[in-house]
């Protein structure tokens, strides 16, 4: 039996995010461990710190990620590399939904299209607000 061209089409789809997932979660556990791994060998152990520099801070998600590249060079490799994973995981759901929207938009998908958009307008402003 011949899969026709959109069967074919939705499967290519799939397996991109299925792959974008896999590699955000991977990648973020990578740097979580690398993180980890330089803190205790930095600080001889992995206690909870009271070190204000290990606080996540500012008003929103942008913000925050805006202020931790102005500040690389004077944070430790350890906390970049883990608000770094933090960063990567929080971002995967995120470029999902920016893959589906130009997924359906190349597809002419209007009502998928309408839905997807509602929902990257929703997360961007969670994310612009938190």
């Amino acid at each position: 039996m011949k899969i026709n061209k959109p069967e074919r089409s939705e499967q290519k789809f799939e397996k991109v995010i299925s792959y974008l997932l896999t590699i955000g979660v991977v990648s973020s556990i990578v740097l979580e461990i690398t993180g980890m791994v330089l803190y205790d060998r930095a600080n001889h152990n992995l206690s909870i710190s009271s070190d204000p520099a290990v606080y996540i801070k500012g008003h929103d998600f942008f913000s925050f990620i805006i202020d931790q590249f102005r500040n690389v060079k004077t944070t430790t490799p350890a906390i970049v590399f883990m608000i770094m994973g933090i960063v990567v995981l929080i971002l995967t759901p995120y470029f999902r939904v920016l893959a589906s929207f130009l997924y359906f938009s190349w597809q002419k998908n209007y009502k998928y299209l309408l839905i997807t958009l509602f929902v990257l307008v929703v997360v961007t402003i969670s994310l612009a607000l938190h």
